[in-house]
């Protein structure tokens, strides 16, 4: 069954009618990145990187037999 996560409209609307104090046919004009940049990314995690990866893998490395470094990779299979 899909992932039902929903879009917050309520914290959306209460930030952009009450905080921001836009008039309700301004908040429905903006697309998705313009509402993004308004509400701002504070607070967002960061964007995972390699060496954030590198550093999990190293903490936390499969086991050998573990199915997920048995399986054969068809993107790298020889």
């Amino acid at each position: 069954m899909p992932d039902r996560t929903f879009f917050p409209w309520a914290s959306v609307l209460r930030f952009g009618l009450g905080h921001l104090r836009l008039r309700p046919d301004a908040f429905w004009q903006l697309s998705l990145p313009e509402l993004r940049a308004l509400i701002g990314t504070t607070g967002m995690p960061p964007t995972a990187t390699r060496q954030g990866l590198e550093s999990l893998m190293a903490l936390f490395p499969d086991a050998p037999g573990d199915p997920v470094t048995t399986a054969k990779d068809p993107v790298n299979a020889r």
